[in-house]
Formats: structure tokens, C-alpha cells, sequence
């Protein structure tokens, strides 16, 4: 067991998406790669994330676990530099379990950047893993022999189901990483195992992985829901799983447990970009409760480390870089409006819909919707942009509190 604490806590991160400071210099290549990076910053999360374990480590939360993307491109060097950010949390005894994302392995994008070039670097492999994270896999319960899934005890009433829901290839990549995902039939066999462990055991289970059980958008779903997901959902309802946690989609985002299915989804969003989201996890043996929470760095930071961030707040410059992605996908439509003017307020509530998704607050209630949608922006997002407005429709579609739920056993 982690822990013999009664009620524990876990603080949980996703797509932290790191790529080490010294894999470039700032150059050429690498800020073409950056401005195509879909709005994570990838220039300040060394510091970031060395300011987020210090706030771990004075908060002293049972675990810590990231739900995949640890790594930007999959670099070796980027899985090491993580290693080292975190290993301050061994000596006060918090437990750190990772499990990979798409982009953690084998991934044939691990470059560092050097002026207008970029080289290809060592790649993080299934065993080098096991190896960077040997720590979390030695206070395993049980781990698969044909992946890189994991078991925890976390006290007598949890039992933790880390799974590896990627496909990559076993050896060095040349190709871009797999964005789907797919629980193979071994892996569905281990997974069963473990739930049948629990049971025995009368263990709740709480279950991670970096794909999503369902589809968070009824539009961009395509690869970030499990190709398989009807399969896990059987087991989940055979087992009675009422508790699963994701990522990859980089949106914050809950969905309800279904009628065939007792299992609730939290997909966590992006730790690198928006309000640097995070979630914690409260558990007593009687109930479960999570609630999103928004990183405030500036009290984890050095004299040194503020001079070397944006001299505007940090917040404020995420939300600027999150803003020019959305003004990019707009650009190309400018000629469709009437007026400057009119594209600009037609970007600006696509942007804010964007926003509101991302950072999990957009449970609008019946009058806000009514005023979106009555908006003279959303009016000409209809006329000029009419494949534009399935999309908005579903980001208005969202009903359910993304920042807390309660689940009692």
C-alpha cells in the first residue's frame, strides 16, 4: 500500500508536454515547430513544473499522476529532465505515477532544434520507461507483462488501474505517433484481472488513462476516444467502475456515468497551456470528490525564475497564446465578412466558446446560452461561417459541471 492515511489525496496533471531546455536555443526551427504547437507553451515549463512540485511538496498530497504527454516530441532527454523535476517528492515519501501518452513513445518526432535545423535525438523507449520511472513501478501491485500498465494499492479501500491505451511500435520510429488508442485484447485480460482483484479485496477502483472513455465533443472526437472504448465500458459496467480519468484532449471536460455505462469521465486538460488546470482527488471509503483547480505559479517561483517569464502576468500570456491559435483558424476566413469588424467579433466568440470548453466552464446556463445564441456575433457566424456553427452548437451542448464532481461509493 502508498498509504495507510484513511483519506488521501491525489493531485493529478495531464499533457505537461516538456521538452527539455537544452533539446533547443530558441532558434529558428524551433520557433516554427512552437508557432505550430496548438497554443501549449513549450518555452517555460522546466520552470513551470519545478514551481507546480514545489507547491506538491507543500501541500503534501498521498501521489501524484500525470494521465500521458509527459514529453513534447517523445525526446529521451525531455523523459529525463522530468524524472529530475520530480524527484524531490521521493524524499518526503509522495508516490509520482506516470503512465505515457501518444507522444511518450517510440515517438519518430524526437528532435532538438538548433538554428534552422532540427536533429533527430534518442526516442524514449517501452524499456527506458521502466527504467525513468522505475520508482513507480516498484510500488506496483501488479504490472502488465505486455504493456506498460500498472496496478497501485493506494490504501484498503483504492486500488489504482494505470493503463497504457497507446499504440507504438517497439523499436525506433521514423513516423509521427499514433494518435489513437486501442486496449488489446491482453491488455483488456490484465485490466479484467485487476478488477477482479479489487473486488475480492472490496477495493474501489479508480482508473487513468490517457485516452477518453467518451466522446467529449460531439464534433472533435475522432482519435482521443479509445477505439475500443465499448469494450472497456462492458467491463466497467460488469465491474461496477464509476470512476475513470483521462487526457489527450487537452479540454477539461466530465462526462456523466451512462446508462449503460456507471463510469464517470474526467478528461483533464492541458497542464502546458490555458489555466494550467490540475485536478485534485479527495477520497474517503465513503465517497470520492475532484475538483479542477488553476495553478497559480507566483508563489513557487524564485527572484530568478520570474525574470526569466513573460513580464506580463503568466496567466495572461497563456490565454494570449491559446487566443492566437483560435485568431489563425479565423485568419483564413476573413474574406468571407463584410467587414473587419465583423470577423473580429465572429473570431472573438469562437475564441471565448474555445476558452470556456478548455478550461471547463462551459455549462452555460439556459439564459447565456439564449444570449449567445441570439448574439449579433453568433447571427453572422451563421450567415458567413454555417460549418462553422455545428461546432459552436456543440461547445453550447455541454450541461455538466467540468471543475467538481462527488461520487459516493
Amino acid at each position: 500500500m502508498l498509504t495507510t492515511n484513511s483519506h488521501p489525496k491525489i493531485y493529478l496533471l495531464s499533457d505537461t508536454h516538456l521538452i527539455a531546455d537544452e533539446l533547443h536555443d530558441n532558434g529558428a526551427a524551433f520557433q516554427k515547430m512552437r508557432d505550430t504547437s496548438a497554443g501549449k507553451d513549450l518555452d517555460y515549463q522546466e520552470i513551470m513544473l519545478t514551481a507546480f512540485v514545489r507547491k506538491v511538496l507543500n501541500d503534501k498530497p498521498d501521489a501524484v499522476i500525470i494521465t500521458g504527454d509527459l514529453t513534447f516530441n517523445g525526446a529521451r532527454r525531455s523523459g529525463e529532465k522530468l524524472t529530475e523535476i520530480f524527484a524531490p517528492l521521493k524524499r518526503v515519501g509522495i508516490s509520482f505515477l506516470p503512465i505515457p501518452g501518444n507522444h511518450d513513445i517510440n515517438d519518430g518526432w524526437a528532435r532538438e532544434f538548433e538554428g534552422e535545423f532540427q536533429y533527430r535525438v534518442s526516442q524514449i523507449t517501452p524499456q527506458d520507461w521502466k527504467e525513468l520511472f522505475a520508482r513507480s513501478y516498484q510500488v506496483a501491485a501488479d504490472k502488465d507483462t505486455h504493456s506498460l500498465s500498472y496496478s497501485v494499492n493506494l490504501n484498503n479501500d483504492y486500488r489504482l488501474i494505470l493503463a497504457d491505451s497507446n499504440l507504438y511500435p517497439e523499436t525506433f520510429s521514423k513516423t509521427h505517433p499514433t494518435t489513437n488508442g486501442y486496449l488489446s485484447p491482453s491488455r483488456l485480460a490484465w485490466i479484467e484481472k485487476e478488477l477482479q482483484e479489487a473486488r475480492k479485496h472490496h477495493q474501489h477502483i479508480l482508473f487513468f488513462m490517457h485516452h477518453n472513455l467518451y466522446d467529449h465533443n460531439a464534433i472533435i472526437n475522432d482519435s482521443f476516444t479509445l477505439d475500443n472504448a465499448s469494450e472497456l465500458q462492458d467491463l466497467f459496467r460488469k465491474y461496477n467502475v464509476r470512476a475513470t480519468f483521462s487526457g489527450h484532449i487537452h479540454a477539461q471536460n466530465i462526462i456523466s456515468a451512462k446508462t449503460d455505462c456507471p463510469s464517470f469521465d474526467v478528461a483533464s486538460s492541458c497542464f502546458s497551456m490555458c489555466d494550467q488546470g490540475y485536478g485534485v482527488i479527495s477520497l474517503t471509503s465513503k465517497e470520492l470528490n475532484y475538483q479542477h483547480c488553476s495553478f497559480d505559479c507566483t508563489a513557487f517561483l524564485t527572484p530568478e525564475e520570474m525574470q526569466q517569464l513573460p513580464p506580463c502576468n503568466f496567466h495572461d500570456y497563456l490565454r494570449h497564446q491559446f487566443s492566437k491559435v483560435n485568431q489563425l483558424q479565423m485568419d483564413k476566413y476573413q474574406a468571407k465578412f463584410d467587414s473587419k469588424s465583423d470577423w473580429q467579433a465572429a473570431t472573438n466568440l469562437v475564441n471565448n466558446l474555445n476558452w470556456d470548453f478548455f478550461t471547463g466552464k462551459s455549462n452555460y446556463d439556459a439564459v447565456n446560452k439564449e444570449e449567445i445564441k441570439t448574439s449579433p456575433a453568433y447571427q453572422l457566424l451563421q450567415q458567413k461561417l454555417p460549418m462553422m456553427i455545428n461546432y459552436a452548437d456543440s461547445l453550447l451542448s455541454v450541461s455538466t459541471n467540468s471543475q467538481h464532481i462527488n461520487i459516493k461509493w
